[in-house]
């Protein structure tokens, strides 16, 4: 396939940071990025940080492939597409197909979305012990249960974002479970399937060709069950090396049984007594502050990989020394109730804190807070250093009880 040559890179919405960095890099091989978004005021902190003719930033619907696709031939000269986010995954395949754009593989990528297939997928090739198990609008609390065994957790198969989780480990609280996914309004069909025991890790991959390169482990901290809410990251995890050799074989194994032939990849596991087992897979580089981890875990800018993939050369991390330098986390700060959320209290206590601690703005003040149980509650996230990963999440927790997130009439202002 020949090499794009156009000047133009388009960025189908954005995960909420690192969008400085890939215009950074874009800068640096004079190619400016477009950012077409539904919703401007999601970047804020962003856009207040980045000032280059290298950034252009288009209101659009972007749920509308017609309205995207009109706004990228406007553009014109054109390199390709970036997809980062789940939501917009399957848009930008639409969006690819009618410019003639190149990019990752529309039937893998239709296939991870779906969580149910996903499981079904890695059943049949013996990745996992557990098959899906759709759920019919007939099925009771026993039928379920009897099917795929207690405890078990329910799950929209189209969900991100740790919304519409739901975790059952009894007959009743799967009565409750099953009355409360029904009503709900969700992205997908209900899945059920068995809930594995053991701690959350992700593993950060990147594929070309169909080879698949591990980037490295980050570790997860979630609220306790039933609500899966991520709290913190830290990475890269020190695993031990029989650990991490069965996991890059593993991995490998897992994104080929799905046809993955390229890009980012956020894989969720669990590491249970009886082996690894697939939570999710995300067609992307991991949210929250992972770029930004990696980049600075690294001393590189991840981001410049983006311009490698649209580009359709070879990435230089395919071949690159991946020595870490020092370890990197981050803590996700919550509203604490539903409500306005007012400002981010305390920050200037960070300043001297150890791993140099910066906080990042998720919502800008004034932003309804509509729930607490998943990652849409996030007002801000911290990032810090250590010499370790563990140094690191050491660090950004300890900072993390120094910040008070403050709303609109809660008694104090």
């Amino acid at each position: 396939m020949n090499t794009p040559t156009g000047k133009n890179i388009i960025a189908l919405e954005w995960l909420q940071f690192g969008l400085g960095r890939l215009v950074a890099a874009a800068a640096e091989e004079g190619l400016t990025v477009h950012l077409l978004t539904g919703n401007r005021p999601e970047y804020a902190h962003e856009l207040s940080t980045v000032d280059s003719p290298h950034l252009v930033v288009h209101d659009v619907n972007t749920h509308d492939v017609a309205e995207v696709v009109a706004t990228v031939r406007a553009i014109g000269d054109v390199a390709g597409l970036i997809s980062t986010t789940d939501t917009w995954s399957l848009v930008s395949l639409d969006v690819r197909a009618e410019l003639g754009l190149a990019g990752q593989d529309p039937a893998c990528i239709r296939l991870v979305r779906d969580k149910a297939r996903l499981r079904r997928r890695l059943y049949e090739h013996g990745l996992s012990r557990a098959d899906s198990s759709p759920l019919a609008a007939t099925d009771d609390a026993a039928t379920v249960a009897a099917r795929v065994g207690l405890p078990l957790v329910v799950k929209d198969s189209a969900g991100t974002g740790s919304e519409h989780v739901w975790l059952a480990r009894t007959p009743d609280e799967l009565t409750a479970v099953l009355d409360e996914a029904r009503r709900s309004t969700l992205r997908g069909q209900l899945t059920a399937e068995p809930y594995f025991l053991g701690p959350l890790y992700s593993i950060e991959t990147l594929t070309w060709e169909g080879r698949t390169r591990v980037i490295g482990v980050s570790s997860r901290l979630l609220s306790a069950p039933p609500v899966f809410r991520e709290e913190a990251l830290a990475f890269p995890v020190a695993l031990p090396s029989a650990v991490a050799d069965d996991a890059e074989q593993w991995i490998e194994q897992v994104l080929k049984s799905v046809g993955y032939t390229e890009g980012f990849a956020h894989t969720e596991f669990i590491l249970t007594d009886d082996g690894f087992e697939v939570v999710e897979i995300n067609p992307r580089l991991g949210g929250g502050l992972v770029g930004e981890e990696i980049s600075q875990t690294l001393d590189i800018n991840l981001y410049a990989t983006f311009l490698d993939l649209v580009l359709r050369r070879r990435p230089v991390l395919m071949d690159a020394p991946l020595t870490p330098r020092r370890g990197a986390a981050h803590a996700r700060l919550y509203a604490p109730r539903t409500g306005v959320f007012a400002a981010c209290e305390g920050q200037e206590l960070l300043s001297g804190h150890p791993g140099n601690p910066v906080l990042r703005p998720a919502l800008p003040a004034g932003t309804t807070v509509r729930t607490v149980a998943h990652q849409d509650g996030c007002v801000a996230v911290l990032f810090a250093t250590g010499p370790t990963s563990e140094l690191a999440l050491q660090n950004v927790l300890s900072a993390a009880g120094e910040v008070r997130v403050r709303m609109e009439g809660d008694g104090r202002g």
